[in-house]
């Protein structure tokens, strides 16, 4: 598959050494991968994600408080957070809800989450969304928080609120989970999603279906992959999910600025 790729969802700051992320970079980079999205999860990986951007010009850092370190917020974390974002342009990312078991205490993790949204909404910056078990009160904040940009993150949605949500300004992403055979109801899902709305994630360096190799290179297989349950040529659809991730993330790739700033 021919490039230029674009890898929607990963966390290159969990790379367990330098040797493994410098290899993973390598394969990302013959596989053509150009962009990528990596997302932080809490105040104590954010300078690890601003270390990766500025040494990797693919590289779009994501900083945000994800539901499940919502402790990890001390007071004034929303602060620092809007002062990462101000420093480099980037995406307000991963941040959500989770209903499932990975998190609790879901009336504060909506509060983290409003707050979060309406700091993207404040900076005109994209946002990127983790939903589990959660879905009708994410339709809610949505509706209520209006965002603009936005997107799910290995979209695990019902198939029948696509619709809605792109309505919305959704965009989805899709992960290396639609191999998984026991995965219908996502498959489902990514028949649903229209077209201009679809993206296409790692999720690197975890592994997101049984067998499946890991890594940003491995973009290339969920694009084999989403490519035949959609029936579309593979080369078709990665053209696609360029363009869309390029309208997702406007003019965040360009080269200008790229260094972070010190504030």
């Amino acid at each position: 598959m021919k490039g230029p790729l674009f890898d929607a969802h990963n966390h290159l700051q969990d790379y367990p050494d330098k040797a493994k992320l410098t290899e993973a970079l390598r394969l990302a980079a013959e596989a053509g991968v150009e962009l990528m999205l990596c997302n932080g999860t809490s105040p104590g990986d954010w300078e690890a994600v601003l270390a990766l951007a500025a040494e990797n010009k693919g590289v779009i850092p994501c900083f945000g408080l994800h539901p499940w370190f919502i402790k990890e917020g001390a007071p004034g974390w929303l602060e620092g957070l809007e002062s990462f974002l101000l420093r480099v342009p980037s995406c307000v990312g991963e941040i959500g809800l989770d209903g499932g078991g990975n998190a609790t205490d879901l009336a504060r993790q909506e509060g983290v989450f409003t707050a979060q949204l309406r700091l993207a909404k404040k900076l005109g910056r994209p946002a990127c969304l983790h939903c589990v078990k959660a879905w009708g009160r994410m339709r809610e904040i949505i509706k209520e928080e209006a965002p603009g940009v936005f997107m799910f993150h290995s979209y695990g949605g019902p198939p029948e609120m696509a619709a809605e949500f792109a309505a919305l300004g959704a965009y989805f992403s899709f992960s290396g989970a639609i191999m998984d055979k026991k995965r219908e109801k996502l498959r489902r899902a990514l028949l649903a999603v229209p077209a201009e709305r679809l993206l296409f994630e790692t999720e690197a360096p975890d592994a997101d279906a049984p067998g499946w190799r890991a890594g940003p290179a491995g973009i290339a297989e969920v694009l084999s992959a989403a490519a035949a349950i959609l029936g579309r040529p593979a080369e078709d659809l990665s053209a696609l999910a360029w363009a869309n991730g390029n309208k997702f993330i406007g003019d965040l790739s360009a080269p200008e600025g790229r260094r972070p700033k010190e504030l």
